[in-house]
């Protein structure tokens, strides 16, 4: 008998996916058994709600359990509060920018002066663009709170009821069996 790794294209969802599956070849017969599907979060929490039970039939992207987000909204709205101050800062700068532009311009200041505004917008400017980009990060982070089915299949362990926290990343909650 010959064994051979079988492959499946599945999609991620937000969730790390642990997948094994054989296909046994036997005197020109060939036979599928069934594949597990290990889901895990790529991020730690409490698991807050469980939306299915051992047993039941899920299709591809359909709500499996949620995670605790408070800890993701909480620091998002940091993250928001620091990228309004560094905006803030940015158009601060700015106004400052171009009165020293305007002065440079009527032979009232130095280009020293003029550099040295130039370099505080340029700096308020790179901070803003750090804190959107702090945002925008943590924002595609905050959806793994949120556990979906990768693919249609037929949960057949829940390792994580409500209640569990899990710390790791990347623990196995939930199995689902493939065919």
């Amino acid at each position: 008998m010959q064994y051979f790794n079988q492959r499946f294209n599945l999609k991620n969802v937000g969730q790390v996916l642990f997948v094994s599956s054989l296909l046994l070849i036997s005197s020109g017969q060939a036979q599928a058994e069934t594949t597990t599907v290990k889901i895990g979060s790529l991020v730690s929490g409490q698991v807050t709600e469980l939306f299915v039970e051992e047993g039941q039939t899920v299709k591809a992207g359909q709500k499996l359990l949620n995670l605790d987000g408070a800890r993701y909204q909480a620091k998002l709205a940091l993250l928001k509060a620091q990228q309004k101050a560094a905006k803030l800062n940015m158009d601060d700068a700015k106004i400052e920018l171009d009165q020293a532009l305007d002065l440079y311009d009527r032979t009232v200041t130095a280009k020293r002066t003029r550099d040295a505004s130039q370099l505080r917008y340029d700096m308020a400017k790179a901070n803003y663009d750090k804190a959107r980009a702090e945002v925008a990060v943590h924002q595609a982070w905050s959806k793994y709170v949120y556990i979906k089915a990768p693919v249609k299949g037929k949960i057949s362990k829940v390792l994580a009821p409500v209640g569990t926290t899990v710390y790791k990343e990347n623990t196995i909650m939930l199995e689902l069996e493939v065919q």
